[in-house]
């Protein structure tokens, strides 16, 4: 039901025309039939006077560029090479700035490729015992070295001892066998 009228209402709205309307014009001649054309005094306009203006402008930046001495350089030449002492000031700085660019390459090539510590300093060494004492593994606060010798010894002169037996058949759970 509900498409139908959505069809109904679209072609409702298609089969309606609308008529090309011609906008209002107000435009018409009626109103300048009775007046002459008054003479219109136009002035020179700003192009002539800054053409003007610019011949005595550019004759007294000539006078004013010129030297007494005739060994000194020009105003212009002044002008340029004090722009280009700038530029040597900016390429010298930016020369400056490359080496350290490629400076700071180097070290971070070299400190990639070296091994890492094997220790780490710390500021303050008393933070090591601050921890809790619970859940510590053996061997992280006091040097187990000398105990782990020692349990290698005695496990050695054990085995030594067993072997020992062993050979001599002096072992009750083993004895050698006779046919």
């Amino acid at each position: 039901m509900q498409s139908l009228r959505r069809t109904a209402a679209t072609a409702a709205r298609k089969g309606r025309t609308t008529l090309p309307r011609q906008p209002r014009r107000y435009a018409h001649d009626e109103h300048a039939h009775n007046r002459s054309h008054e003479s219109v005094n136009e002035s020179m306009g700003k192009g002539f006077w800054i053409t003007i203006g610019a011949i005595p402008a550019s004759w007294a930046v000539y006078y004013i560029s010129r030297s007494d001495d005739p060994n000194a350089p020009k105003l212009f030449t002044r002008l340029i090479d004090k722009y280009t002492e700038a530029q040597d000031k900016l390429a010298a700085r930016n020369d400056l700035h490359v080496q350290m660019v490629e400076q700071a390459g180097g070290d971070r090539i070299l400190f990639r490729n070296s091994k890492p510590q094997e220790y780490v300093q710390m500021k303050f060494p008393e933070i090591m015992n601050v921890g809790s004492p619970y859940n510590v593994p053996a061997g992280s606060q006091v040097s187990m070295d000398k105990v782990i010798e020692k349990y290698k010894r005695e496990a050695y002169e054990d085995n030594e001892r067993k072997l020992e037996a062993l050979r001599s058949g002096k072992i009750k759970s083993e004895p050698p066998f006779e046919p």
